[in-house]
């Protein structure tokens, strides 16, 4: 009998050793991937405690071997040389008789494309969409949302998939096509196809944008505890926070009856449940369209902004990531000059951080403005001017100073080579206050590269222009870019 106990054990313990690595990566990994170049490489997973893990990096320049062991917790990583931007890559990892094997991977720049709606709107739903031929090297990685938020209850698989963080469908890397290029983001798409015209190297895209979402559901629950623990309080019944999004989201659950609290309105959901997941997989920078669910508090969506970014930079270990963004556009809603200007103050302040002007491409009765290619690559100008060093003109003239000399207000502004009006017409929607801040019409003209302004104020203390929810404001620079909505002081 002890015989047949100890060969039980022999085989049992032979059947473990045989047991599978369950070696598991990160949802990123895919065919047709783009590795993050010029840095230094983490690729990390998981596997049983103990296991050995083999990387091989094969590639046109040579091939790069690495071992790592799963720790207590299953969790290994290893530490790869910065790459070179390069195709056809294939990373093999193996762990005894598991491999996983990746083809056609790339090195080059990787960009999140994030926010809410005018993000996610897709090259199909804009115009001047163009004949635009296969790149495959701009790879997408489009996460759509299993659910889109309406005024309906959702299916109890869709509130359970929610409650569990599993909001969006699984996907993988494709190359750029005619199909999946169409369904992609038209603002994320028309940036990548300028970088990629201008750089000559791989782009890979990841789209998470939510339609709707609020500055505060983008942001990790440590930074809000930290900066605006208010927000973190039960928040369907959380006045500060925008009250349409919390009826869709009580819509949405069946709210209180099924009991469900989760939502990707909900403070951090979509921080836990989009960003997070994607710390380890590194990447460039971010691009970003969101501000219309927080329209209506622009000293909070001020304090949100600033959090939002500081725990994505946490997020991917860079305090220097490149975050850029679009600011609002054209609406006939009244908080929308101010938030426009509050956002140009928000991109002067934050480091590495840029704006994108799209005021003159609005639409005044539809939040969805159609022009999204010259939006996607108004951002493109920024990140080739700012974070790859390239002359390309960035943006449109920016205010340096207004000074009064006595009889006239002069303003001087950056990036103003050429400055003109866009469609060949007086320069509009400049105005001028004294103390009292009663703003009214002034008249303006170019000169000397400079604008200068009259008023029947007498004593000008303030400039504004293109304070109009939806405004016909025209200053440009010789590379057609708009001036922002602003108000500042005037000097003497």
């Amino acid at each position: 009998m002890n015989r047949f106990i100890v060969m039980a054990m022999f085989l049992l313990m032979a059947g473990a050793c045989k047991e599978d690595c369950h070696l598991v990566m990160s949802h990123m990994y895919s065919d047709g991937m783009v590795l993050q170049r010029d840095v230094p490489l983490v690729i990390n997973g998981k596997a049983s405690a103990g296991k050995k893990v083999t990387l091989e990096l094969e590639g046109p320049f040579r091939t790069i071997r690495r071992k790592a062991k799963a720790s207590q917790d299953g969790i290994w990583e290893v530490k790869m040389p910065p790459l070179k931007a390069s195709t056809g890559l294939i990373l093999t990892i193996k762990c005894k008789d598991e491999t996983l094997v990746y083809e056609d991977v790339a090195a080059g720049d990787v960009w999140v494309c994030s926010g809410q709606s005018n993000m996610f709107f897709r090259v199909f739903e804009g115009v001047d969409i163009g004949e635009t031929p296969a790149d495959p090297d701009l790879r997408l990685y489009n996460m759509k949302p299993r659910l889109y938020v309406n005024n309906e209850r959702w299916p109890d698989e869709g509130i359970a998939a929610t409650q569990a963080l599993d909001f969006y469908h699984p996907t993988s890397w494709q190359a750029c096509d005619g199909e999946n290029m169409r369904d992609f983001s038209a603002v994320g798409y028309h940036f990548g196809k300028m970088l990629r015209d201008s750089l000559d190297v791989p782009v890979g895209l990841i789209c998470n944008a939510i339609g709707g979402s609020p500055a505060e559901a983008w942001i990790s629950k440590s930074a809000l505890e930290t900066g605006y623990p208010e927000i973190l309080d039960d928040w369907f019944d959380n006045g500060l926070l925008n009250q349409w999004c919390r009826e869709m989201g009580m819509v949405n659950l069946g709210y209180p009856e099924t009991g469900a609290t989760r939502h990707p309105f909900e403070p951090c959901y979509l921080f836990e449940s989009a960003i997070a997941p994607m710390g380890d997989f590194p990447v460039k920078g971010v691009i970003w369209y969101q501000g219309e669910s927080n329209d209506y508090d622009i000293p909070m969506h001020e304090r949100l902004f600033g959090l939002l970014v500081d725990s994505w930079r946490d997020n991917w270990n860079n305090p220097d990531m490149p975050f850029h963004f679009v600011q609002l556009s054209s609406l006939d809603r009244l908080s929308w000059p101010a938030f426009r200007d509050s956002q140009r103050k928000l991109a002067e302040m934050i480091p590495h951080c840029e704006m994108a002007v799209s005021s003159d491409l609005g639409d005044s009765l539809d939040i969805h403005h159609r022009q999204k290619r010259p939006v996607g690559e108004r951002l493109a100008r920024l990140a080739l001017h700012h974070d790859y060093g390239t002359d390309i003109v960035p943006c449109g003239p920016v205010l340096k100073e207004a000074v009064w000399n006595g009889e006239e207000t002069v303003l001087s502004f950056d990036f103003a080579d050429g400055l003109k009006t866009s469609d060949a017409q007086d320069i509009r929607c400049f105005e001028m206050a004294s103390e009292d801040e009663k703003f009214v019409p002034a008249e303006a003209v170019i000169r000397d590269g400079k604008v200068v302004l009259t008023s029947e104020i007498r004593s000008p203390r303030y400039v504004r222009y293109a304070w109009q929810p939806f405004t016909r404001a025209n200053l440009v620079n010789g590379d057609d870019l708009p001036a922002s909505t602003f108000c500042a002081p005037v000097s003497r």
